[in-house]
């Protein structure tokens, strides 16, 4: 009985010990100290950053398309350029003459159509009224021969006796006119001159007598064959000359037809002054598009030999609006970069300085560089003030995830890449816990899943004074090292 006793007393003996010594023993966490991070709530960035260097738009080589010696050079190298400005002057003796030639064909050209068209009017007008003339002539003839062939006619037989009466009347008054007139001069009372028109005029009224004494006759005689032909005569005479003028007026046609040659003669002279002053404008080489010049390739006195289809160089124009950046993004990064994402462009000489930017273009296929699998990437840059400079070295950071206001931990925090988990402190103890992971920048860890804002995480165990940390799984056994026996044994 005594015997149990001790054993009872000695066993709570013990295990009074062991009770103080585990709530007297120091932890692990005092042991070691551990390095820990707070669950934070922040803004993730992730960014993709590539370098490479500033590019043009594109490059355009000017050439010279005229042949003969440099007179003059107006662009220095890194010189900025407009669109249409005289870049050199070129001497072509060639042009010059071929302009000069063509010159003068075009002027004989046009003067033997002005010719041609001043005939066509003339002699078109001359046919009008040679025409209207030859019907004015027809009409009257016919009226005649009809008038023959008619007869005469009682009433125009009256018409003749009443004309030879008031003849004959008019004859008798001019006549005492002109006796009173002689006796009046004979007496001295008149001038000779009235007497002179008084003798006149009984003349002219003889004369109107006679005349219708004869018409008179003719109309009770009625008309005679040789009337009657010369009549005829008339007509066919004047029919001939209507066709005549009809006949010339046709040949108008002819006349058009040849000014339509003397037109087609001027268009060839006039397309090969057009093609002179093109050849003589060649001489001056102008800027095809609004640039930097890049390379300057001639000099004054220099000979240049033009062909159509591109002679000499004589410079080279860089594109700088708008400008890009070329960068190589890893083949790891690539997939999270899109056409039209936003970019900082930053460079190395410009320092404090960011461009903005965007992705105008990602290539399709990759380059291997140093082992390395890249794709290029072309970043259109915004830079009005043009401080950027072709070849600068330049670093692009693009910007492929912003989640505000997530749960943040370090990435050493994470242990396990299918299930990860990170190890919460709790009371002096380490608890592991599992975590659904989000996205990362390397730095940190979203965390979606599986902590709260403000716990502890282990990232691992401090170093010893001025030495490196040391990051230890809690989990594994740990054995303490023993110090070697004396003896080596």
């Amino acid at each position: 009985m005594k015997r149990w006793t001790a054993l009872l007393l000695a066993a709570l003996a013990l295990g009074a010990g062991a009770y103080t010594y585990w709530r007297t023993r120091p932890t692990r966490a005092q042991e070691t100290r551990w390095r820990t991070a707070a669950v934070q709530r922040a803004d993730l960035v992730v960014t993709v950053s590539a370098s490479g260097t500033v590019q043009p738009a594109s490059q355009v080589e000017v050439r010279s398309r005229a042949t003969g010696i440099v007179r003059a050079v107006y662009a220095r190298e890194g010189e900025t350029v407009r669109q249409g400005q005289v870049l050199a002057l070129i001497d072509d003796p060639d042009a010059q003459s071929a302009l000069r030639d063509a010159q003068a064909a075009l002027q004989a050209a046009q003067a033997r159509l002005a010719q041609a068209q001043a005939q066509r009017t003339a002699q078109a007008a001359q046919a009008r009224a040679a025409l209207q003339q030859a019907e004015a002539n027809l009409a009257p003839a016919r009226a005649r021969l009809a008038q023959l062939l008619a007869g005469t006619r009682p009433e125009e037989v009256a018409q003749a006796e009443q004309a030879l009466r008031s003849a004959e009347a008019e004859l008798r008054l001019r006549q005492q006119d002109l006796e009173r007139t002689r006796q009046l001069f004979q007496q001295g009372f008149v001038a000779r001159q009235q007497l002179d028109q008084a003798q006149a005029a009984a003349e002219a009224a003889e004369a109107a007598y006679r005349s219708a004494q004869q018409r008179l006759a003719q109309f009770r005689a009625g008309p005679t064959a040789a009337q009657v032909d010369e009549a005829r005569a008339a007509v066919r005479q004047a029919e001939a000359q209507v066709q005549q003028a009809r006949a010339a007026l046709l040949e108008d046609r002819v006349r058009a037809q040849e000014v339509a040659a003397a037109q087609a003669a001027v268009a060839q002279p006039r397309a090969n002054l057009h093609n002179a002053l093109d050849r003589l404008a060649e001489t001056r080489i102008r800027a095809p598009v609004s640039g930097t010049v890049a390379v300057r390739s001639v000099e004054v006195g220099q000979s240049v030999i033009g062909t159509a289809q591109g002679g000499t160089p004589v410079m080279t124009l860089a594109v700088t609006r708008p400008l890009y950046a070329s960068v190589l993004v890893d083949e790891v990064d690539i997939a999270r970069l899109r056409v039209g994402m936003a970019a900082a462009v930053r460079a190395d000489a410009l320092p404090g300085r960011t461009f903005l930017g965007w992705v105008d273009a990602i290539a399709a296929s990759a380059q291997l560089n140093n082992n390395v699998v890249q794709y290029k990437v072309t970043v259109r840059v915004d830079d009005p003030e043009q401080a950027l400079k072709l070849g600068m070295t330049v670093e692009a950071e693009f910007e492929v995830v912003r989640r505000p206001g997530v749960l943040l931990v370090p990435r050493g925090a994470v242990r396990g890449a299918r299930r990860p988990l990170v190890l919460v402190v709790e009371d002096g103890r380490l608890v592991p816990r599992p975590v659904v992971l989000g996205e990362s920048d390397g730095r940190v860890v979203e965390v979606r899943s599986g902590l709260q804002e403000g716990e502890l995480v282990y990232l691992g165990e401090e170093g010893s004074p001025g030495g490196p940390a040391r990051t230890r799984n809690p989990f594994l056994p740990q054995f303490r090292v023993r110090s070697p026996a004396p003896g080596g044994r």
